[in-house]
């Protein structure tokens, strides 16, 4: 039985990890259409504007960087279900020591 699930660990997980390339987009979409009706409205200063991303960022368990009072960067590591299924114990030291943190920056304008 063991030996079945094994076996069918690798395509699984493949697909997983289909699904999430896939639909990427769609995770940087939902930052990008918040930060820019943030970045719209009028009625914000820009200290309230940045006050706005680091509340999106805190509330996704993003690590926030002040960089300057025009910026601020957020990031963080993104776990792949996909890839752990695949590997785990391979994946698991490539996540906590080579993998590079999904940076978002805002900017104000």
């Amino acid at each position: 039985m063991t030996t079945i699930l094994l076996m069918l660990l690798l395509p699984i997980g493949a697909l997983f990890y289909r699904y999430e390339l896939k639909h990427r987009g769609k995770y940087q979409a939902i930052f990008d259409d918040y930060i820019q009706k943030v970045d719209a409205s009028e009625e914000l200063t820009d200290a309230e504007k940045l006050s706005q991303v680091r509340k999106l960022f805190l509330a996704n368990r993003y690590e926030v960087h002040v960089i300057s009072d025009k910026e601020i960067m957020g990031e963080r590591k993104i776990l792949s279900m996909g890839l752990l299924m695949m590997g785990l114990f391979f994946y698991v030291f490539y996540f906590f020591f080579f993998q590079k943190p999904h940076q978002i920056v805002y900017k104000i304008k």
